[in-house]
């Protein structure tokens, strides 16, 4: 499985007949690990932003709605985050930005994730209860 691979929202039909545009090409839609210019970043998000147009509207809509009741960062819906209107997370920090650079999915990511006000992902924050779980083990 692809690292940024994407687990569409509960509204998606769980279903093998729909391919979505996102989960073949999930890479146009985040932030990548190294910090992008300017002109890198607005390149990868038109392109996110047109393989999204491989959706209905209704999906479009439903999908930039619920990115933005749950404040997800990347492109969801052909919407940014401040098309969507709330303030960017850093996830593609770099050096010099103040901002961690731990993996997501990772005890280290849930950190960073605190570390900037945020609540962890679903990914961090399953790797921070596992962490804390196996440390409540060994300590038995």
């Amino acid at each position: 499985m692809h690292p940024l691979a994407i687990k569409p929202p509960p509204f998606v039909p769980p279903t093998e007949e729909v391919t979505l545009p996102c989960t073949t090409c999930p890479d146009v839609y985040f932030a990548p690990d190294h910090r992008e210019s300017h002109a890198e970043r607005l390149d990868r998000i038109a392109a996110a932003q047109l393989l999204c147009t491989g959706c209905d509207e209704d999906r479009r809509t439903a999908c930039a709605t619920w990115a933005r009741a749950h404040r997800e960062w990347g492109v969801w819906g052909g919407r940014t985050e401040r098309q969507n209107g709330y303030k960017p997370r850093n996830h593609s920090a770099g050096p010099g930005t103040g901002h961690s650079t731990a993996a997501c999915g990772t005890e280290a990511g849930a950190r960073a994730h605190y570390r900037r006000g945020e609540r962890p992902c679903a990914a961090c924050g399953a790797a921070a209860r596992q962490a804390a779980a196996e440390r409540k083990r060994g300590a038995a």
